[in-house]
């Protein structure tokens, strides 16, 4: 996709640079299948899951402008999706909350241009780079060579350990139940901006131009659907969130892009190859 192939959206007055990138043949044996290696929940024990009254959603848990970013006018939303995934995942191992800088990852992947990323190329450069802080990279910025070196340095620190592609809404209902975190592709159009009543987005089918972290899932009307933290900020549908489904959002991107969870996090310099990598 060249920068003159690029879309924009319109939110809350500001120019949103739509730049998830597509690739030329769905990404399928970059990193293992989640239902290959890891144990599918049934419909039954999500429920039970689900309605443990000591459970806490995501949305409260990682509630705040804290949580919920602004990309701002960049095309960053899949380096924001990745970072704050793995952001979430280190926090629910018992680490400390570092935030981590979805422009130190999106500047890593977009070829030196702010003209968007992939999606997978997003999961790899979580599994063998890491992703510096926030506080160690301008908001905004997407060039790689005005990454210091300190916080080149740093990244090291904040890896994914394992990620798992996810093709189906079983397996993503499956992994979220289980804690894991997700990323995934979603067309910001139609209308993407509506948020109802119980919180729904509105349909938004497309082959996926936004990327954004998905972190719970619950059973409405009988389906799954899944918390979206958006990047736009916390005056975009229900403080920064919106549920978006299988059949409503993600049936079309998802014959585009892999989809991912992110299983753990490592924080060490080793070399060792993580599971779920090529």
């Amino acid at each position: 996709m060249s920068s003159d192939d690029l879309q924009y959206w319109e939110f809350d007055g500001e120019r949103k640079l739509l730049g998830l990138n597509m690739p030329a043949v769905r990404p399928e044996s970059r990193f293992k299948a989640y239902a290959e290696t890891q144990r599918m929940l049934s419909r039954d024990e999500i429920q039970t899951i689900l309605a443990n009254s000591y459970r806490l959603l995501a949305r409260e848990y990682f509630a705040g402008s804290q949580w919920i970013k602004n990309q701002g006018g960049r095309g960053s939303c899949n380096g924001y999706a990745g970072a704050k995934a793995l952001e979430r995942v280190r926090v629910k191992e018992g680490r400390k909350h570092i935030p981590l800088s979805g422009e130190g990852l999106y500047a890593q992947i977009n070829g030196g241009r702010d003209a968007g990323s992939m999606l997978d190329d997003g999961m790899e450069a979580l599994l063998k780079n890491g992703v510096p802080p926030e506080s160690m990279v301008p908001h905004q910025e997407y060039l790689w060579r005005n990454i210091s070196q300190q916080a080149r340095e740093a990244m090291k620190q904040y890896k994914a350990r394992e990620c798992y592609r996810v093709d189906t809404a079983d397996e993503l209902a499956s992994g979220l139940a289980q804690g894991f975190i997700g990323v995934v592709a979603v067309h910001a159009g139609g209308r993407f901006n509506s948020v109802d009543g119980d919180g729904r987005v509105g349909q938004s089918l497309g082959p996926g131009n936004h990327s954004v972290c998905v972190d719970d899932v619950r059973i409405f009307n009988g389906q799954y659907e899944f918390d979206m933290a958006n990047s736009w900020g916390m005056r975009y549908g229900v403080n920064g969130r919106g549920w978006i489904s299988w059949s409503r959002h993600l049936a079309e991107s998802v014959r585009y892009h892999a989809f991912y969870l992110i299983r753990s996090a490592r924080d060490d310099n080793s070399d060792d190859n993580p599971r779920g990598s090529k």
